[in-house]
């Protein structure tokens, strides 16, 4: 079954190829234009998205969302994460959290258009943000806080971790499995087509 990823992250859309494709859904990238919503949770995100989606026509079509979430801070910086990182980088969230509470947790919702019916799937993955020196620090592309955030369980920050691990604690894979199992619920069969 083909399901379209509207999505400009290329980190995104390999991640759920390799979510999806072991579980017979081939993920096809669709690039569109959307306006990102600056306000709600990141379901409500998901869903205006998708609501500029289907004005297109696209059926079979999911967009995603994500964000950080700091104990310290409730709600923040939640959906305005990348904007907020963008205007004060590695140096004003080491200050945020100068004696506060460190632990935080990465937040993600996937949103899908299936013939006619909405559904939204979220994963989370708990842990902390890491002290460290803001000018040795280098983002990774659509992913900068890879470099600061250690999953529960382990020792080390997640780009320093293995692929694999790396996947093990994803939110987004935790997110697109559900969406698999409701597909597969749905349809009855990989190909896609309703159950007779």
């Amino acid at each position: 079954m083909k399901l379209r990823f509207v999505t400009e992250n290329v980190g995104k859309l390999e991640e759920a190829r390799t979510v999806l494709s072991p579980l017979g859904i081939e993920v096809v990238h669709h690039s569109l234009a959307l306006v990102e919503p600056v306000e709600g949770g990141i379901e409500d995100v998901c869903l205006e998205k998708l609501r500029q989606v289907r004005r297109t026509g696209l059926n079979r079509v999911m967009v995603d969302d994500a964000g950080l979430f700091l104990k310290a801070y409730p709600g923040f910086p939640g959906v305005l994460t990348k904007r907020i990182f963008d205007q004060i980088g590695y140096r004003g969230f080491m200050k945020l959290l100068s004696g506060e509470s460190r632990q935080a947790w990465l937040e993600g919702t996937v949103a899908v258009l299936w013939d006619g019916k909405v559904r939204c799937f979220t994963g989370r993955t708990h842990g902390s943000i890491i002290e460290a020196d803001p000018e040795r620090l280098r983002p990774e592309p659509g992913f900068p806080f890879n470099p600061v955030f250690v999953p529960e369980g382990e020792e080390r920050v997640l780009s320093e971790l293995s692929p694999e691990k790396r996947l093990e604690h994803s939110y987004r894979r935790k997110a697109l499995e559900q969406l698999a199992a409701w597909l597969k619920e749905r349809t009855g069969r990989n190909d896609g087509e309703p159950a007779d």
